[in-house]
């Protein structure tokens, strides 16, 4: 899922919800072993636009099973689930959630709506996903499958990097570098942006920065003095500085403009930027055999060259319903079928699904070289030591780092006040913080 083409952040704080939720924790309780519905009723599917195909498809494969479709506002989506627990009927046997971080939610005991899937979903499906499932994993349960992937990668423009004699740095150490060499030899270029929730994404989530740390479903690791976010500090304060890497977000018109103006030499980005923010008009518009992919460089001292990830969906199957085993088929289906991922917009979290939708990628003609070998490289490499959490950290980087960034400050000024915001949204939502 790409949260720039739905809204560039969720408005609200997840912990709100939860905090709201919590005075509704003993009524949901005593009504949340009552089944949905009975079992000879249809399954209940929430979701959104997108992926009504989705369901529709499992449905027109599966005749026999009989299912009640429907669009739902993803925004509202936890409020409608406290009210059925609230009143003991109307779950969705299985939603499609837009927002991966709300699998924390939909798990804890304030909503008791997630079901577990280990022993209902095949462990060999369960292996196939390119991130085994690893942010729908709490406590050892697998609450979620996953729709789609935004694994970070550096994007760049391969004419004018060829043009230029610039060499794709592999460590980030080397983009710094380079980021000092542009700013000198070529000013008015960049090589990234960092003034939008990206800076997070794509910066500190691959850096293995502890913002979401998750060490249990009541214990998270926040820890800005960390060495793995002051290392991000250190790399782009320089650069926002000299101007090599922009104070706007990447999906800025400015930064649109920079593009059409062939000033933008590299990009550091979630998969789908390629597909809906480079490529068409209405974005950077670049042409036939500029764009290319490049694997993303890798931080000092680690042997890893991490991605973060921008995005993704999940579905989440409801511990009310009366046959979970058929709604687990449901997600299941939908989340690895090849005939209906292989045309999905967003590459598939599911690995032998985003083969066949890698083809359409390879054969477009669009690309300097093929980016599918970077991409799929990358898909297996999102930083693990960020998971699920009860509450947001993108709007908190937002309001705090990238706040600096807008106004000419620093990242690394930043840090303790984003230390100090997130320990208390993460202590409202029920964690006790270490660091």
């Amino acid at each position: 899922m790409k949260p720039t083409m739905r809204s560039a952040l969720r408005k609200g704080l997840i912990v709100a919800t939860v905090v709201a939720a919590s005075a509704l924790a003993l009524s949901a309780c005593s009504g949340s072993n009552a089944p949905a519905k009975t079992s000879d009723s249809p399954l209940l599917i929430w979701t959104d636009a997108t992926r009504e195909a989705a369901f529709k498809a499992y449905q027109t494969a599966h005749p026999n099973v009989k299912m009640k479709i429907e669009v739902v506002d993803s925004g509202a989506m936890l409020s409608k689930i406290q009210l059925a627990n609230r009143v003991g009927s109307g779950w969705p046997d299985v939603v499609f959630d837009p927002t991966t971080n709300e699998v924390a939610a939909l798990s804890s005991s304030l909503f008791n709506y997630a079901q577990p899937l280990n022993s209902i979903v095949p462990k060999d499906v369960q292996n196939g996903f390119s991130t085994k499932n690893s942010i729908c994993t709490i406590d050892g349960k697998l609450y979620c499958l996953q729709n789609d992937l935004a694994q970070s990668i550096l994007w760049y423009n391969k004419p004018l990097m060829d043009k230029f004699g610039y060499q794709v740095p592999t460590t980030w150490d080397e983009y710094k570098a380079l980021g000092v060499k542009v700013a000198a030899e070529h000013p008015g270029y960049i090589i990234g942006a960092a003034g939008g929730a990206n800076i997070w994404y794509d910066f500190l989530w691959s850096s293995g920065c502890p913002l979401a740390d998750v060490k249990s479903s009541t214990q998270v690791a926040i820890n800005t003095a960390d060495v793995k976010c002051t290392r991000v500090a250190d790399t782009l304060d320089p650069l926002l500085a000299n101007g090599s890497v922009s104070r706007l977000s990447p999906f800025d018109a400015g930064v649109n403009k920079l593009a059409k103006d062939d000033k933008v030499l590299m990009m550091p980005g979630p998969s789908w930027m390629g597909e809906f923010v480079i490529k068409p008009a209405g974005g950077y518009g670049m042409p036939t055999g500029t764009l290319a992919a490049g694997a993303m460089p890798t931080w000092p001292g680690e042997t890893t060259n991490w991605s973060g990830a921008y995005g993704g969906g999940i579905y989440v199957v409801s511990r009310h319903a009366a046959d979970p085993t058929a709604a687990a088929a449901v997600a299941q289906w939908v989340s690895t079928n090849d005939a209906y991922q292989k045309t999905a917009p967003t590459y598939p979290a599911f690995a032998p699904a985003a083969l066949e939708w890698s083809k359409t990628i390879t054969s477009s003609g669009y690309y300097a070289q093929d980016p599918v070998p970077v991409l799929k490289d990358q898909a297996s490499k999102i930083n693990p030591a960020v998971g699920a959490t009860r509450y947001q950290v993108d709007s908190t980087v937002v309001s705090t780092v990238v706040a600096s960034i807008k106004s000419g400050g620093t990242i690394a000024s930043t840090l303790p006040d984003l230390q100090s915001q997130l320990s208390g949204l993460a202590q409202a939502s029920g964690y006790e913080v270490v660091k």
